[in-house]
């Protein structure tokens, strides 16, 4: 994504969040952006399609930070309370983001834009309930929309607490905080094993034998660049990050993926790396 368009994006969010979309008209975007409203229309068709990109490129930017801090040798707690984590900078990275979704979300005329956010929103939770049976264990599955909506409750109400107060904040303690308060739900609810509140489809899954997981296609990139660190050849590594760069996009060009994959397999060292990568996105589908 190119710096002007990020910018709009970004002002667009802050001026979403003060006021709301409906009072927001696309003039006081270009306004404030300093460009003319013919420039913004270059950008984005519509407010509806401004609005679609802010959270396409909200989630995306989530879920590839959630991707490149991936460890092979990390432990599920070690990679859940990463993911708290990085979701809590997030957060104060996009505040912005996040007092617009609460305002917005649920008056959207569009349709489709709504269900998007929705969706989102679902694949957000079932990837923490899988992450609480993976700490926990397959116990805690009942449980596991449950405790997925106590942390989300104490996410919102801590993030709330420390935008109103404008105080800095630690990451890492905070997730590790919040992770403490998830252990000791699990383990009263296992324990004491009362109904669950909430009904997850995760249980169906699991008795199905579950589903594959899949694996973020940045995490592939990054496992070409340290297979490919020893090799030292300048094409190799200019071809991974035209690639990488793509995949950043809100929305990558398929043909660029194709050469650029069909160059990394010519190499033996990357061959499978790149088929992976291919596979997951599904290029040829």
């Amino acid at each position: 994504m190119n710096e002007k368009k990020r910018k709009i994006l970004l002002t667009a969010m802050k001026l979403f969040s003060k006021k709301n979309f409906h009072q927001t008209s696309m003039q006081q975007v270009a306004d404030v952006c300093g460009i003319s409203k013919g420039s913004l229309y270059t950008y984005f068709k519509s407010k509806e399609e401004l609005l679609l990109d802010i959270f396409s490129y909200y989630y995306q930017l989530l879920n590839d930070q959630i991707a490149a801090s991936a460890k092979d040798s990390d432990t599920p707690r070690e990679a859940f309370i990463r993911e708290i984590a990085i979701r809590i900078r997030h957060y104060c990275q996009f505040q912005e983001f996040f007092l617009m979704q609460l305002h917005e979300i649920k008056g959207l005329e569009d349709k489709s834009l709504n269900q998007y956010v929705r969706q989102e929103n679902a694949k957000l939770l079932r990837k923490t309930e899988k992450g609480i049976v993976s700490v926990f264990g397959p116990e805690t599955a009942p449980y596991a929309a449950d405790l997925t909506a106590t942390l989300k409750g104490m996410l919102t109400s801590y993030m709330r607490g420390v935008m109103e107060e404008g105080t800095a904040c630690d990451f890492n303690a905070l997730a590790h905080f919040l992770f403490l308060q998830v252990e000791a739900a699990a383990q009263a609810l296992i324990e004491k094993q009362p109904d669950p509140f909430f009904v997850t489809p995760l249980l169906q899954e699991l008795a199905d034998g579950g589903q594959e997981e899949t694996v973020h296609p940045l995490y592939i990139v990054r496992k070409m660049k340290e297979s490919s660190a020893a090799q030292e050849e300048d094409l190799i590594a200019e071809t991974i990050d035209i690639l990488e760069k793509e995949l950043r996009e809100l929305k990558p060009r398929p043909a660029l993926l194709a050469g650029m994959i069909r160059n990394l397999k010519d190499n033996e060292e990357l061959v499978q790396l790149a088929g992976e990568l291919e596979r997951i996105i599904g290029l040829y589908e």
